[in-house]
């Protein structure tokens, strides 16, 4: 499951006429904590079709986003964008270097995972981030009230429609606490978290201390 693609061409589409537009406001606020973290050059793990990558880059910032889809690193590379680079590989073994960039993103990335790949993927995002560098890490959030929480709603439904193993990722996600319960889990405490999307993503900057690694995540 981990390394086949999971994402096709009709994906991409879906991504690039809907969803991207739904995740402007979510786009905005990551590229507004990298500029306030002071980061040149960002990693954006699982980067679809590079939405976030070109935010960035209009930004001022140097974006490189990685994916496992062969379409949508396509797709990403057709729309283009000054200062954006793209590769194809795993989030669970990035083909990068260890220490390359300032920041590194996870946004929507690690939900529709089971546990045990979310570790890797945030083991893989800590190995690739430069000494004194910048996890941030988005992800669906269960809002205090959910009975008539309109936003929230559409995310499950949507999620639903994912498929029935991209939804049991979900499900248990965040049965288990969502974004902070994972980064508790995995011994990394967030600077700063923060809403968005009608508060249902949480934005956590963790700022990890240098040439170390939790001990949740090093097994």
């Amino acid at each position: 499951m981990a390394e086949r693609e999971r994402y096709g061409r009709r994906a991409a589409l879906i991504y690039g006429t809907l969803i991207d537009a739904a995740l402007r406001p979510l786009r905005k606020a990551i590229t507004q904590a990298c500029r306030a973290e002071g980061a040149a050059d960002v990693l954006d793990i699982a980067c679809a079709t590079g939405a976030q990558c070109r935010h960035l880059a209009r930004a001022g910032i140097h974006a490189t986003g990685v994916d496992l889809s062969g379409p949508m690193v396509a797709s990403a590379r057709r729309r283009g964008g000054a200062d954006t680079d793209y590769l194809l590989g795993s989030a669970l073994d990035l083909p990068i270097p260890a220490a390359s960039y300032d920041a590194v993103l996870l946004s929507l990335a690690l939900h529709e995972h089971p546990e045990d790949e979310r570790a890797v993927m945030l083991r893989e995002a800590l190995r690739v981030l430069r000494p004194r560098g910048v996890l941030l890490v988005a992800d669906f959030a269960r809002p205090a009230r959910t009975r008539l929480h309109a936003p929230w709603a559409i995310v499950r439904l949507i999620e639903r429609s994912a498929g029935p193993e991209h939804h049991t990722g979900f499900c248990d996600f965040v049965q288990h606490g969502s974004l902070e319960g994972l980064l508790a889990r995995c011994g990394l405490t967030p600077s700063r978290v923060t809403r968005a999307v009608f508060g249902t993503v949480s934005i956590a900057v963790v700022r990890p201390l240098a040439g170390t690694l939790p001990q949740a995540l090093s097994n």
